[in-house]
């Protein structure tokens, strides 16, 4: 039927602007035989062809291509799905197309009475329990009717589970996800689903705190996950993968913002930070406890009759919702301790803070001073602490593990010619650092020493023992990375023109930051031993340095700490 007013067709009952040369004409649909239509999707010459359904009971059906009908030029773009020749049972092994054109039937078909979704492109075609009669303009003709496109194909993910299609997308890297947004608006859907965001955030080796996690959201949430070893999905891990993507970018090339602390009236030897407090010793015998959102000076601790020269506390891992200015919340389970020039080692607990009146700021050993382990001949240059043991060594060239539930004196390590300025504890092993130029590792169950690791030429300053890897520094102005299993130097970094007073690293981001006599602090990529990032805020000689996810804390011969923020406009209290 043609129009008098326009060179146009009617097709399936709608003006369609082809050109009469190039109208093919359908045949008429076929009696019925079957619950299902085979349907080859549009070429870019824009029009369909249907190809009559074929009913073979017990068949096995084979997927190919064959070149259509229309004019001359018309790429093969029909899809056939037709009974393999011979088939007569299911029982028989199909071929791999015969394997992938069963499971794309089963998923294209289901029982009269189920709902059935049908995806091309951007159309999606639902038929709720209705059957395939072939009649003219009934459900047969209305499935060829579908939108124009220059593209074929059949949407596979539209025709799966969402759950499935769900775990295809799972392995995606962000590109190829961001990509599949444009492909329609279902595969747009399926890449904002948490699912997607919560893989990718993993994928890229980062984690969240999943104990505050479970604490803050609701434990029914996570029914709807299908991958049960995640934190649940209530959380936006889209918005946390940006976040943590942009606290990225600012470590590697952003302005950090520093805050400095000040009130010591002397140089800050040593300091610990968390979630929710600074805590710091120095030259000036006090210990001092700072909110680390405020900077404001929460205690004072004085008992020491020397300089305190090390410290050590069980951390807060996450502050308590609604809280923040409670004591308890502040404080955590309260265990502090802390060593000193004076040759003792304090245990203190501060869960008696919130007895003493608000307004007093100074707390003396009375007060809080649980235990003092006495047995160190000289000044206790560091400590180190776990579930079971506290560790110290000091300039008696000596090194003292004691019970820590009973605080009584297990076992002296006996090895070093000179003072041991600093250890390391990990899994029942203890590593030493000492001024003679060497580094020991000693089994704390027998006391015996297992090895001895050489390379630097001058006395070490510093150490940290993580997982399997060991890292010194020394007054050579040198760090090297260690295997603690074999005792084989992996790497030397250099950089730091003056004695290298601390470090502190991360196995999982494999990211290093040290702090030296030469003012500076300097963050090193692990793997590639090259320097990402350095800081020069203090005036003098830098003692100390720690940092966790978000920040960098430093304390300096200059009696100030300078705290550098790199996430300080998000939102980072979930991530580790």
């Amino acid at each position: 039927m043609r129009r008098k007013d326009a060179d146009v067709d009617i097709v399936d009952g709608s003006f369609a602007a082809v050109p009469a040369s190039q109208v093919v004409t359908r045949p008429p649909s076929p009696t019925p035989t079957a619950d299902y239509s085979i349907v080859s999707p549009p070429s870019p010459m824009s029009f369909v062809h249907v190809i009559p359904p074929v009913h073979v009971p017990n068949g096995i059906y084979d997927v190919f291509t064959s070149p259509t009908s229309g004019p001359a030029g018309t790429p093969n773009c029909t899809l056939f799905i037709s009974p393999k020749q011979g088939s007569t049972s299911m029982k028989r092994t199909p071929s791999k197309v015969g394997k992938a054109a069963q499971r794309l039937w089963d998923a294209l078909s289901s029982p009269v009475g189920k709902r059935r979704r049908t995806r091309f492109g951007n159309c999606s075609h639902v038929y709720d329990g209705l059957p395939l009669d072939g009649e003219e303009g009934e459900l047969v003709d209305e499935a060829c009717v579908i939108a124009i496109r220059p593209d074929t194909g059949i949407d596979i993910l539209g025709n799966l589970p969402p759950e499935v299609a769900l775990l295809v997308f799972s392995f995606l890297d962000m590109p190829s996800v961001l990509a599949c947004r444009t492909v329609c608006k279902y595969w747009s859907a399926l890449s904002y689903d948490s699912i997607i965001w919560r893989e990718l955030f993993y994928d890229r080796g980062w984690r969240v705190d999943e104990k505050r996690v479970s604490a803050s959201t609701n434990s029914n949430s996570a029914k709807r996950t299908i991958f049960m070893h995640r934190p649940p999905l209530s959380l936006d891990w889209q918005h946390l993968y940006v976040s943590r993507l942009k606290l990225e970018r600012c470590w590697n090339k952003g302005e950090p913002k520093a805050t400095t602390i000040a009130g010591h009236e002397d140089s800050v030897y040593c300091l610990e930070f968390d979630s929710k407090k600074i805590v710091t010793g120095s030259r000036d015998r006090s210990i001092k406890i700072w909110d680390i959102a405020s900077g404001k000076m929460r205690a004072k601790l004085v008992g020491h009759n020397g300089s305190v020269l090390c410290l050590k506390f069980d951390k807060v891992q996450f502050p308590t919702v609604g809280a923040e200015d409670d004591d308890d919340d502040l404080l955590g389970n309260g265990f502090l301790i802390s060593g000193s020039s004076d040759c003792n080692v304090f245990v203190w607990d501060l869960r008696r803070l919130k007895k003493a009146p608000k307004d007093e700021k100074t707390h003396g050993p009375k007060q809080l001073v649980k235990r003092v382990l006495k047995g160190h001949s000289n000044g206790v240059l560091d400590l180190k602490t776990d579930k079971n043991w506290i560790v110290s060594c000091s300039k008696d060239a000596l090194i003292r593990v004691w019970d820590r539930k009973t605080f009584s004196l297990f076992t002296t390590l006996h090895g070093h010619e000179g003072p041991v300025n600093a250890i390391g504890l990990q899994d029942g092993k203890v590593v030493s650092a000492s001024g003679d130029g060497t580094m020991m590792l000693w089994d704390i169950a027998t006391g015996n020493h297992i090895r001895t690791f050489d390379g630097h030429n001058r006395g070490l300053a510093c150490i940290e023992f993580k997982d399997d890897t060991i890292i010194s520094g020394s007054n050579d102005c040198k760090i090297k990375i260690w295997n603690a299993k074999t005792g084989e130097c992996i790497k030397t970094l250099s950089g730091h023109k003056s004695l290298v007073r601390a470090l502190t690293f991360d196995p999982a981001s494999r990211r290093l930051v040290s702090a030296s006599y030469d003012r500076s602090v300097k963050v090193w990529d692990m793997d590639s031993g090259k320097v990402l990032r350095e800081f020069k805020g203090h005036t003098s000689h830098v003692l100390d340095v720690k940092f966790d996810v978000s920040r960098i804390v430093s304390a300096s011969h200059d009696r100030k700490i300078i705290v550098l923020d790199f996430g300080y406009e998000l939102d980072t209290s979930l991530f580790i």
